[in-house]
């Protein structure tokens, strides 16, 4: 029998290469007439006859079946598991189905599609004479002088596996092949996107799991490199946070260097892909360890190394993460001249720095010492690997949004600075450098402080809200109280004629700190859109309120703009210190969708 010869020089040779002799070879593992020697039994699936000399190329996907699969006996009832055909069927793989061409001709007769099937269920299924390996032997008699027909079909090897049917099925399709289905699709709604990306993941698991380490690294590079056009931005980010949490499960460590230097790497390489990933509110919840790998990248896509501050305040939003695990990222912080002054700026309102320059003697803030005498700081070159927005000169033709989350400071109606840390005086505002123009969820915190005065001036106010057009404004006006420490903050809008009653929150002589939540619902039919602000302190909602803006003003008028004004200084400067620990800017997908995909 031929087809039963393994696949050697001779067979290699006649087919022009080994590859090529598998690439016709795939099909037959869904054959029961198949010519594999190996069978892989999915878990309630059907079973696959691959070939022992084909998967041995492969790398270890052969021991690693071995190893994780549970050895079954070798000789095989079609009857004891469900026909491949039936099972694409009731699965829905149907773009499997193309692969089982003929296969009708290799089921038993009793699986016809000519037998009647009332005649199967009144009948049962007949003990066949002639099929291979019938044997006469019985309960009672047992083997003694029991016949035995010959089995040209019996396996060498048959494992049971736990894993998806229609994955396993793609492992060996580019075992064989070196093709696999799922990297030509191209999903058209959001539901197909979910779908894409949870595929491609578990793939990418099974893939490291069983060894077959191409596959693993294409798998990779898609995730790199094609994921976010293809899925988008909210499936990318998914992704992201399922492949940085898949790092503690790896079984091999050189499979954990290539996960860890594609996720910290190719797949933050780009400017998009950065802000998928580190405006979405699981960047608090990654490790520290990972955090400091993410901000010692050379080709992190960053304008500036300011934004390195606001990376690590956004990893701080809840306020629960250790003074010595923030010292630690502070050591990732590249400065020059220029971001060195915000940097003390930003130790300045963490109160881990004095007004003369000294470090608080506290056991946690050792290690800032170290990066003040200049010893702790990485001797690597900033980082500028994104085109600086010139927001000076505001130039023609640059409609990117390459400095959403960085602010300009305007003294008068001239712009003098940009970034995220600032002294504000008299006549002066803040205003972030692109406007918010899609519904979702921004997440901002403020730093308010005068260091240069023990107490808060009760002169000094500073509003702090949202501008939407000329002279149309909503925020809340913060000031101190009579009682040293207490801070109020009262709603005012361009629309009404006074500040609201008064909320109160806790901060210190000089210094408070809050959220400001902005939620921007989907337009109504009216093409009304509703707006909520909130201030929340210590991750409790303090007050909020809403106000409505036309649709057109938010898509194509001025849109959202945060916006920061001191009143009341004279020739006094107030420290402000803003920092994006949530959202903070237009999402790619515009489409309304019902939630993220459900992943095992």
């Amino acid at each position: 029998l031929s087809y039963r010869l393994p696949l050697g020089p001779a067979m290699a040779n006649a087919n022009g290469d080994w590859k090529m002799g598998s690439k016709k070879l795939y099909r037959e593992i869904y054959q029961e007439t198949g010519s594999g020697d190996f069978g892989i039994q999915v878990a309630g699936g059907p079973l696959f006859r691959c070939h022992s000399s084909i998967l041995e190329k492969s790398g270890g996907f052969l021991g690693k079946v071995r190893q994780f699969g549970k050895v079954l006996p070798r000789e095989v009832d079609p009857y004891d598991y469900p026909a491949p055909k039936e099972y694409f069927k009731e699965k829905g793989y149907f773009h499997l189905m193309a692969d089982l061409q003929a296969i009708q001709f290799s089921q038993p007769m009793e699986r016809s599609a000519f037998v009647d099937p009332i005649q199967k269920l009144l009948k049962g299924i007949p003990d066949d004479p002639n099929k291979p390996g019938y044997t006469t032997a019985h309960f009672i008699g047992g083997t003694t002088t029991a016949m035995k027909r010959p089995d040209p079909f019996f396996l060498a090897e048959r494992y049971k596996v736990e894993c998806d049917c229609e994955r396993m099925a793609e492992l060996l399709r580019f075992v064989y092949q070196g093709l696999m289905t799922f990297f030509d699709e191209r999903p058209e709604t959001d539901r197909q996107r979910e779908v894409l990306t949870h595929n491609m993941l578990h793939m990418c698991f099974d893939a490291e799991k069983y060894s077959v380490d191409r596959l693993y690294e294409r798998l990779l590079h898609w995730f790199g490199n094609e994921c976010y056009g293809i899925v988008g931005e909210r499936c990318f980010a998914n992704a992201f946070f399922h492949l940085q949490h898949f790092e503690v499960s790896v079984t091999e460590e050189f499979s954990r260097k290539m996960l860890v230097k594609t996720v910290t790497g190719n797949m933050l390489a780009s400017r998009e892909q950065f802000r998928a990933v580190t405006r979405d509110p699981r960047w608090s919840s990654l490790p520290v360890d990972f955090i400091e790998d993410t901000l010692n990248y050379d080709g992190m896509p960053i304008s500036s190394e300011s934004e390195v501050l606001s990376l690590i305040e956004r990893w701080n939003a809840n306020a629960d993460k250790k003074k010595e695990h923030i010292v630690r990222l502070l050591c990732c912080f590249r400065p020059d001249p220029q971001t060195m002054q915000t940097f003390i700026h930003w130790l300045v309102n963490m109160g881990w720095l004095t007004s003369d320059g000294q470090v608080p003697d506290v056991p946690e803030l050792m290690g800032l010492r170290k990066i003040i005498n200049g010893n702790g700081m990485s001797n690597r070159p900033p980082r500028r690997n994104v085109r600086q927005h010139d927001a000076l000169d505001d130039e023609e033709g640059n409609d990117q949004p390459e400095n959403d989350v960085t602010f300009v400071h305007y003294k008068g109606s001239q712009a003098v600075n940009s970034g995220c840390s600032f002294s504000v005086g008299a006549q002066q505002r803040l205003v972030q450098a692109e406007p918010i123009r899609c519904s979702g969820i921004q997440r901002m915190r403020v730093v308010l402080s005068n260091p240069r005065s023990v107490l808060w001036d009760p002169e000094h106010e500073v509003f702090v809200g949202l501008s939407y057009g000329e002279g149309k404004y909503f925020g809340y006006l913060c000031s101190c109280t009579t009682f040293s420490g207490i801070f109020s903050v009262r709603a005012l809008a361009s629309a009404a004629p006074a500040p609201n009653a008064p909320a109160h929150l806790t901060g210190s002589g000089n210094k408070v700190e809050f959220d400001l939540a902005l939620e921007v619902q989907i337009q109504r039919a009216n093409m009304v859109v509703v707006c909520k602000l909130s201030v929340i302190f210590a991750n409790l909602t303090v007050t909020e309120e809403k106000f409505q803006i036309s649709y057109e003003t938010l898509q194509f008028g001025p849109g959202l703009s945060f916006q920061v004004v001191a009143t009341g200084l004279a020739d006094d400067e107030v420290d402000v210190q803003l920092a994006w620990v949530g959202g903070g800017g237009p999402s790619a997908e515009a489409d309304v969708t019902n939630g993220s995909a459900d992943f095992d």
